[in-house]
């Protein structure tokens, strides 16, 4: 029998603390546990963390320490949810629960969040693979924010965020509905006017089915069997629900919910009613899928134990070029600049040092650096940096989607050479990441100058004090060899080397 590795996972959500040690070879839990602690009380209306909550956090942490210790267990992840990292004080609630704790908290964007969450669908649920090729909107309803993720043929095909969550709607309506007549209606026509910002960017089409999921869908999840991670309801089903719960008053909510949750309900309701009829949706799966589960799956697929036939990378390089063809980039020279980069990538690889992160972010960059034509041509490099920087980019924390607006941006020959003093917010390794790669793909790009993919091999050889590659074709690269010769200065700067290209002319 194959020895277990137990991993302890600790999520800090806005309303409550969760562990859970799993196994990740066989992802089992071995055990869990939940404590009620509202870090997220008035989040959204007065932008802090109350002291006496992150002391009682802190209590919390350290009996569910005790319990990680009680069962053996030597590694531990402590993760923020995207909803309690917005805290204006979170810097100061990481550092009291570190000097406290001893425990480091990574706060999590959405991106990451929504990846998490659609790993552990694609290795939970049995027929995710079939529903996302027929297409599916995966759709999570979290504390904060609310996220649709398209899937089409297996691939996700747009991500769209919005602040919706319904703690966030509850505090930022609380109030009103003591000083209206119809609350409900209100809070309706509320939801409504921001869910037009997603719906514009929504394929014409219709879906029949969507995934549902979220930390805010406690009375559906009652619908789900015991023992399993998911059931589907229909449309009529979710409408009957959908009723009744509308007809409860606070006080029998409150028997089945935490009290600080009640004024939630509403918001969710009324929201996925919306959504659900906008779609024209006729089946719901409806799953109990948490974002621990996501950590326990990703964290296990990390490390090498887990199987599944899902390359998870390729589905974030998929969703990039549906961003980069939203800005209608030429897709003949991203295809001609994504394939050499990564080519020189591999090829430059003792060279430069990076591994399979980096090789991801420099695919990224390849995919998405001339999204800023489609604002001005002239200064395309400088608009695709603020474009990446403000796009929903599958997978990514903070410091990926930086280094990879700024790769994007300096891979242009017009713009300065980089100045890594100046990048005062980058950490000084991710300014040295952002210098190789941005010198990789500006080769990479030169090799298409012309966007008529004269190039179609490549090969390279690397000597005591040069890089020299040579490019078949059938067609003259005088353009593509005057370019490259211009990018080469700042291969030169970052690698010490001097960058040649040389031409093997075939015969056409």
């Amino acid at each position: 029998m194959a020895q277990s590795v137990l991993q302890a996972i600790i999520v800090i959500n806005a309303q409550s603390i969760d562990l859970r040690i799993v196994d990740l070879k066989s992802l089992q839990t071995i055990e869990q546990a939940s404590a009620p602690v509202v870090l997220g009380d008035h989040l959204f209306t007065s932008g802090g963390i109350d002291p006496q909550m992150v002391d009682e956090a802190i209590i919390k942490l350290r009996d569910f320490q005790q319990l990680i210790h009680d069962d053996g267990v030597e590694q531990t992840q402590v993760v923020v949810s995207h909803a309690v990292s917005q805290a204006e004080n979170i810097s100061f609630v990481q550092d009291q629960i570190y000097v406290q704790t001893g425990l480091t908290m990574t706060p999590l964007t959405v991106n990451e969040e929504l990846m998490y969450r659609f790993q552990a669908s694609a290795v939970l649920l049995p027929h995710f693979k079939k529903m996302a090729s027929k297409g599916t909107i995966l759709i999570q309803i979290g504390a904060s924010v609310i996220t649709m993720m398209v899937c089409e043929e297996e691939r996700v095909t747009l991500v769209r965020e919005l602040p919706l969550g319904p703690l966030r709607v509850a505090q930022i309506l609380a109030g009103m509905e003591r000083q209206v007549a119809s609350y409900e209606e209100v809070l309706d026509d509320y939801l409504s006017s921001k869910l037009m910002d997603i719906w514009r960017m929504m394929p014409t089409h219709h879906f029949d089915r969507v995934i549902l999921m979220g930390s805010k869908l406690t009375l559906l999840e009652e619908m789900i069997p015991t023992h399993k991670h998911d059931t589907s309801i229909t449309h009529d089903q979710f409408d009957q629900r959908f009723s009744e719960v509308m007809k409860q008053s606070d006080q029998d909510l409150a028997e089945h919910l935490p009290q600080m949750e009640v004024a939630e309900v509403a918001p969710t309701f009324l929201l996925l009613d919306q959504i659900f009829d906008h779609l024209h949706v006729k089946e719901i799966c409806l799953t109990d899928i948490k974002l621990i589960d996501g950590l326990m799956v990703h964290l296990s697929d990390q490390k090498g134990h887990l199987k599944t036939n899902w390359d998870f990378n390729q589905v974030v390089i998929d969703e990039a070029k549906c961003i980069a063809q939203r800005y209608r980039v030429d897709q003949q020279h991203q295809q001609q600049v994504l394939k050499f980069a990564g080519q020189l990538f591999d090829r430059l690889k003792k060279l430069h040092g990076l591994g399979k992160e980096e090789r991801l972010l420099l695919q990224l960059a390849a995919i998405l650096q001339d999204t800023g034509v489609f604002l001005d041509a002239h200064r395309h490099s400088f608009h695709s940096e603020y474009i990446i920087l403000a796009s929903e980019i599958l997978g990514l924390n903070r410091a990926e989607q930086t280094v990879v607006a700024a790769v994007a941006r300096y891979h242009s020959a017009t713009a300065p050479s980089l100045d890594l003093s100046q990048m005062h917010q980058v950490s000084a390794a991710d300014r040295l990441r952002i210098a190789k790669l941005s010198a990789i793909l500006r080769l990479a790009d030169a090799l298409d100058d012309s966007h008529q993919a004269k190039i179609s091999k490549i090969s390279l050889h690397l000597d005591t004090d040069q890089v020299v590659i040579t490019a078949q074709s059938t067609r003259a690269i005088t353009l593509e060899q005057w370019t490259f010769q211009h990018k080469a200065n700042f291969f030169r700067k970052v690698y010490g080397l001097k960058a040649v290209l040389k031409s093997n002319r075939l015969k056409g």
